[in-house]
């Protein structure tokens, strides 16, 4: 491995890896690429807000679906997040927000964005205020095609919570994707 690779390994970052070997950051990025080092930075350490939330979801999607593989790892922004088992998975995250100022309920919302044209299911993150885990919700792409953003109410009361899944199970529903017996029971609920 050479010193560029070294220090962004260590840091997926072209600032900080640059100035750990003293170069420029753009002369260490002509070489990663020279090299073939795809060059995707660290969203969860060196992000905003909004992006270490999406990490944090990323990372928690590949806890839960160990089989998955990370095509963020493979190129920087690829237009999907995951594919599982031949299927494309965008993963989403939100946090509890008010969405009128006149009214006390919060809900999570999704940003679909071009989403809608590349991946086979969308895998939504609703976490609390403490960034614990409150639902995850796996919407198949046939049910939001030609949206752009999904919203849904925390207090119970939304169509999109009938697409919620247990961490347990959401390995499962990908397995069964592919399994053509009845063997595997998916409780949802």
């Amino acid at each position: 491995m050479t010193p560029e690779q070294l220090a962004y390994d260590k840091y997926k970052n072209l600032k900080l890896a640059a100035a750990d070997i003293g170069i420029s950051w753009n002369t260490l990025y002509s070489r990663l690429k020279k090299q073939g080092v795809p060059v995707i930075g660290d969203k969860l350490r060196y992000g905003s807000d909004r992006d270490k939330l999406s990490a944090m979801a990323e990372s928690e999607f590949k806890r839960i679906v160990p089989n998955a593989v990370a095509m963020n790892d493979i190129r920087w922004q690829y237009k999907y997040d995951f594919t599982v088992d031949g299927y494309k998975v965008d993963v989403k995250s939100s946090m509890p927000q008010k969405k009128l100022k006149r009214y006390e309920n919060k809900s999570w919302a999704f940003s679909l964005k071009k989403q809608t044209l590349f991946c086979d299911f969308l895998c939504c993150f609703c976490f609390d205020v403490n960034r614990n885990i409150s639902n995850i919700l796996v919407i198949p792409k046939e049910f939001f095609i030609g949206l752009k953003t999904i919203t849904v109410s925390c207090n119970g009361n939304s169509k999109w919570l009938d697409y919620s899944i247990n961490e347990h199970d959401l390995s499962n529903f990908f397995i069964s994707m592919n399994n053509d017996s009845d063997l595997l029971e998916i409780n949802s609920k």
